[in-house]
């Protein structure tokens, strides 16, 4: 890199939207999506990493740069069926993707320099990879440049899920729907979505219940079945149970609740709990049913069908290819899934509808 002016990734102008937690090393700063010092006990099985797999986290900051660069270590994502996870990294310059760029994932120390910034006052974010754990080590910028810490405030919105939520399939970090939707509807977005690992675990419920939400939601489902996590009458107990927990500090926040989307390779299989797809979703509706009957009046049903159905699956915006377990959105299928959530946030209200 040309000699630059450098800000450490620990400089208190940085702020990195999306964290739970900060893990702090030599040199370093990791963001993890659940407090990293009690990690093992979100996911006691193994798969902890997925939860330092910054999704959803962006570095933000607001400068008049006319270059940002970053100094930065990734990991290899680990072997997934189907395609694999590139890692991408967006920078998003007030709310417009200007570059996308391609990582070296090797466990070393790289670095990136992207230029052809404004040149006055905006709002940069790195949007990190979905599927990639990441180490910043600094960013670097024009050495007369301005900095400025990021401290506009949007309602926070959390959502649980598994990898359909994490951004599997994205076309890159603020592609993903997640980030699709909180982009369109001013959301400021916490992402507690683990690939492999929605079970409705207790530490879960109890991390969305003490992060600060003016919006909540979830997708759960696909991981029940696919695992076996809990048996048909189970999975009702653990949905309600899960809700129960989150209420105790957000008893009236806007809650949404939505069934897995559309899965044509396993809808009627019975996985190892004797659970289908068609039935997990039956019984998403009945416990969203359930506690409206017990007073929890700004609960919400999403159909996962609706959001992302047969039809979606048809026109082949999933991400596996025909003759494998299809269960992700494509690169093409998540502005529609992303748009198709945001109709049904607006129809229960959870969202405001706009003017």
């Amino acid at each position: 890199m040309a000699v630059r002016r450098v800000v450490a990734g620990d400089d208190p102008v940085l702020r990195f939207r999306g964290a739970v937690s900060l893990q702090y090393g030599p040199g370093w700063v990791a963001p993890w999506r659940v407090p990293h010092e009690e990690a093992e006990l979100h996911l006691p099985e193994g798969g902890i990493g997925r939860a330092a797999m910054p999704a959803g986290v962006r570095v933000t900051l607001r400068t008049d740069s006319r270059v940002i660069g970053c100094r930065y270590r990734a990991d290899p994502a680990p072997r997934l069926n189907g395609p694999q996870e590139l890692p991408r990294l967006d920078v998003v310059v007030d709310g417009r993707i200007t570059d996308t760029v391609e990582l070296r994932c090797d466990g070393e120390d790289a670095e990136f320099v992207v230029t052809g910034l404004p040149g006055r006052m905006v709002t940069v974010e790195l949007w990190l990879p979905v599927y990639h754990q990441f180490r910043l080590r600094s960013l670097v910028v024009d050495p007369a440049s301005a900095l400025a810490y990021d401290d506009v405030e949007r309602p926070r919105w959390v959502h649980y899920g598994s990898s359909i939520s994490q951004g599997r399939g994205a076309r890159s970090p603020a592609r993903a729907w997640p980030a699709l939707v909180a982009g369109r509807a001013g959301l400021d977005l916490t992402s507690i979505a683990l690939g492999a690992a929605c079970c409705l675990q207790p530490m879960s419920a109890r991390l969305m219940r003490d992060l600060p939400a003016e919006l909540l939601t979830a997708c759960v489902g696909i991981n029940v079945q696919a695992l076996g996590s809990h048996s048909p009458a189970a999975f009702t107990s653990a949905l309600v149970g899960f809700v129960a927990t989150v209420r105790e500090r957000h008893p009236t926040t806007p809650f949404a609740l939505m069934s897995t989307i559309v899965a044509p390779d396993r809808e009627t299989v019975p996985g190892p709990s004797g659970l289908t797809i068609v039935e997990c979703r039956t019984r998403v509706r009945e416990a969203v049913a359930l506690l409206r009957r017990h007073g929890d009046r700004n609960l919400h049903h999403v159909d996962g069908l609706d959001v992302f159905g047969p039809r979606e699956a048809g026109a082949g915006l999933l991400l596996e290819p025909e003759g494998t377990d299809r269960l992700h959105p494509g690169p093409a299928g998540h502005p529609v899934f992303a748009e198709r959530f945001l109709a049904a946030l607006r129809r229960s209200l959870c969202v405001p509808v706009p003017a």
